[in-house]
């Protein structure tokens, strides 16, 4: 993992970080700061299934590795729900989603991830999973 795997990931955090401030202190110039947040959200869920994706190719375990492609989209269409389901308030639920797929990544992918990332993603998710709740609690 470079520097810039690092310092890219943690500013994915700012949407994550600045978003609920605006649903608290700009709510009436920025109404649609809950739809932001959990656009980016699912976004950032999404491409963490593309990340499951690609170290299935590398697999060295092929025996497992058709369970964790499976999981891999399943992650991907979970999140759309996030999206396509107005109707559900998905904050927590989403908050949640980001701490369950750190702890499968943690067990299921530890061979193919390097420590540092699995690492870094635990504490990348639980901001994720912090912001996203507290956004639910609003």
């Amino acid at each position: 993992m470079t520097p810039w795997h690092v310092v890219l990931g943690y500013a994915g955090l700012i949407p994550f970080i600045g978003l609920p401030l605006l649903m608290v202190w700009g709510s009436a110039h920025f109404p649609q700061a809950a739809f932001w947040l959990i656009s980016y959200a699912a976004l950032i869920f999404s491409f963490l299934g593309g990340v499951q994706w690609m170290a299935t190719l590398k697999a060295e375990d092929q025996k497992n590795s058709t369970f964790k492609q499976i999981m891999s989209v399943s992650v991907m269409l979970w999140a759309w729900l996030w999206l396509i389901v107005p109707q559900i308030d998905w904050f927590i639920l989403a908050g949640l989603s980001f701490w369950a797929l750190w702890i499968y990544e943690y067990f299921a992918m530890n061979q193919a991830y390097p420590k540092t990332f699995i690492q870094m993603r635990r504490n990348l998710s639980l901001v994720a999973g912090v912001s996203l709740m507290s956004a639910g609690l609003l």
